[in-house]
């Protein structure tokens, strides 16, 4: 085991990918809000998901007990980290870890079998992460559109795999394939389409030209590692009677109500192909590498050698880009939605840099000057492309933890009310008002005892039950805290909410007002503490109350 270890450990593929497992750390310690680098993570959504994990860790059923639109995978995943630490992403930090390393690593091998030497493409897997990281795409960190990456460059991996085989793989990809199908359809699925692409492409191919052998395995395979991801949870369900409630919300609320569009499918294909068209020629880089590269795999066949293979990529391309924002509108959509284009940038960005590394000559054996070079200019351009270090613990009392003008270390607000919640109360109970969840739940290691713990960004109008049972909690007196904000030159009893957008949350994850809340309020619950920060550009003044009594 010992020499079988040591011989490992000798090869240059070994030695490139413990490297590059170094690199993922340093590069994730400076971008994601999830490091320890970090004061805390103010992330709405990511603190969402990890109170509903919390939640789950307790006993309480997503969906049927607790309202959230996302998919059991993800809240399992953060009730795996609440369980590791009760006030801290540090086990998300690791994940995004491998997240990271696994997506350079595919880079390394997707540009292996373009015959690139082993000195180039590790080269192009150190300079990968600018694509992978690229803000505000990559926005704080912890988003299903960063995890699903590798899965992505996994898929066209296999398809170079395929052409290079003469279409014949081990069973084992498809088997993986199923299985990362269902883990994305129960996280997010509309980042599927690429594998529905891939799927009827090659499946119908199959079909046509009569490969019976090959296309029991695609089936076969592919449907044992789809039901491995998705029949535990159909158990869980059924044992918990929350099938129903699982259906509503996550199929039928999100397509019903979060999506923003209600125009027939055509009509929804059409919007997403503008947005799409948009995103692209947004930046000269995105058209270069997306545009330009895309035509590049098509025309040039040196590097898919195949019609078929060809047409899969082409298609795989096509139906993430154009699913990923099926249903959105121009001022809905978020941008870390189209993270997952750039996995479609690795193929042109190793035959791109393939081109210079062959103009200046490569030496064929290792150079320690080139590795040490391309590592720095790798952080430069992640630097370049990502400035999320300027609110970590390297700035001290940046605009995002607090606008006081003061020398003495500060927390957010986060810290700062979660510590007051919890040496009042061991068990605090808490009301996150108007807007999605700020983080408090999690600073206070408080457990949601309200079904709609947070709002979400939508309006009013469109689900009205949201913001009216969280009034009436505060009516009741049902929590003893209660977290708000306004912003930051408003009182609560003068926050009337952005009348451009009325009902809905504005930008800096601000409530739809708190004026008209303001008397009950204040009827039954205290002023505890004030505090200032910069969220989202916007200045934002968050307060805690506690209840009278």
């Amino acid at each position: 085991m010992y020499l079988r270890i040591k011989e490992k450990m000798q090869r240059h593929e070994t030695q490139y990918f413990i490297l590059l497992a170094f690199i993922g750390i340093f590069m994730m310690a400076f971008c994601s809000y999830t490091s320890p680098a970090y004061y805390f993570d103010t992330s709405p959504d990511n603190n969402a998901f990890f109170t509903v994990g919390k939640a789950m860790m307790h006993g309480i059923t997503p969906y049927k007990d607790i309202f959230e639109q996302k998919g059991p995978y993800v809240y399992l995943l953060h009730g795996l980290a609440y369980l590791v630490s009760h006030r801290s992403f540090i086990l998300i930090f690791v994940v995004e870890i491998g997240v990271l390393v696994a997506a350079m690593i595919l880079t390394f091998k997707i540009a292996r079998v373009m015959k690139l030497a082993e000195l180039p493409a590790f080269l192009v897997a150190m300079l990968s992460p600018m694509l992978f990281l690229y803000h505000p795409y990559y926005n704080y960190g912890d988003t299903v559109e960063f995890f699903t990456l590798p899965l992505l460059l996994s898929l066209i991996y296999l398809i170079f795999l395929l052409d290079q085989h003469q279409l014949t793989v081990s069973p084992w990809w498809f088997f993986a394939q199923g299985l990362f199908v269902g883990i994305v359809f129960l996280a997010k699925y509309t980042l599927l389409g690429a594998w529905i692409a891939f799927y009827l492409a090659y499946g119908g191919y199959l079909l046509v030209k009569k490969q019976w052998r090959l296309l029991g395995q695609l089936v076969l395979w592919s449907g044992a590692g789809f039901l491995l991801a998705t029949v535990p949870w159909l158990i869980y369900f059924l044992a918990t009677g929350s099938l129903g409630s699982f259906i509503n919300v996550y199929i039928l609320f999100n397509t019903k109500v979060y999506m923003t569009s209600s125009v027939s499918f055509f009509s929804n294909l059409i919007q997403s192909t503008i947005l799409v068209a948009n995103f692209y020629l947004s930046d000269v880089f995105f058209f270069l590498l997306g545009v330009g590269g895309t035509l590049l795999i098509l025309f040039q066949r040196t590097i898919l050698t195949r019609r078929l293979t060809r047409v899969l990529y082409l298609l795989v391309f096509l139906g993430t880009d154009l699913l990923a924002l099926y249903g959105y509108q121009t001022g809905s959509l978020y941008q870390y939605y189209q993270l997952v284009y750039f996995a479609f940038f690795v193929v042109p960005f190793i035959y791109f840099l393939n081109l210079f590394f062959n103009w200046v000559r490569l030496p064929s054996v290792d150079d320690p000057f080139i590795i040490l070079s391309t590592l720095v200019l790798s952080f430069f351009l992640v630097l370049g492309v990502n400035d999320n270090v300027t609110v970590s613990r390297l700035f001290p009392n940046n605009a995002a933890i607090t606008k006081r003008s003061t020398r003495k270390p500060q927390q957010p607000a986060q810290v700062e009310f979660g510590n007051i919640m919890r040496q009042q109360s061991a068990h605090p109970t808490l009301l996150n008002y108007g807007s999605i969840d700020m983080g408090f739940y999690t600073a206070a290691d408080a457990v949601p005892t309200t079904y709609y713990f947070q709002n979400y960004n939508i309006p009013e109008k469109a689900a009205p039950q949201i913001l009216r049972a969280q009034r009436r909690v505060i009516q009741r007196h049902q929590v003893q805290w209660v977290v708000l904000n306004t912003p930051t030159k408003q009182s609560v009893r003068e926050w009337a909410g952005n009348k451009e957008i009325p009902g809905r949350i504005s930008s800096g994850n601000l409530n739809p007002g708190t004026s008209k809340l303001a008397k009950s309020l204040y009827r039954h619950y205290r002023l505890v503490k004030v505090h200032r920060q910069v969220f989202e550009q916007v200045d934002v003044k968050y307060w805690l109350f506690e209840r009278k009594g």
